[in-house]
């Protein structure tokens, strides 16, 4: 979830790029468990690379959502003002993904 305190801390990582590439790090190491929890969970063959593909739509969506909202809390929004919309477009999102990610 997305607070005050967190955004303000993410203003700083966009500025410096050592915090920039740990971040990517991050994510990318939370896009590797994800793959490999789904591909387990899916019975999926190690080289299938679908999970991969899955992990790293959830986690583009959850970055989306962190980004747009850490900036209308930057620009002055009130945190209480945003985490309906917040939490909306997390819906939104991940019904979308469930719908795509059913198909594949």
């Amino acid at each position: 979830m997305v607070g005050s305190t967190s955004v303000s801390r993410s203003s700083t990582t966009t500025e410096a790029p050592s915090l920039q590439a740990r971040a990517r790090e991050l994510v990318d190491g939370l896009e590797n468990l994800l793959g490999s929890l789904f591909a387990e969970a899916a019975g999926a063959d190690p080289d299938d690379p679908w999970p991969r593909v899955a992990a790293g739509l959830v986690v583009s969506a959850y970055r989306t959502t962190y980004i747009t909202t850490a900036r209308r809390i930057l620009a002055g929004e009130r945190f209480d003002d945003v985490i309906d919309d917040h939490i909306a477009l997390l819906n939104r999102s991940f019904d979308a993904l469930d719908r795509a990610l059913a198909s594949g």
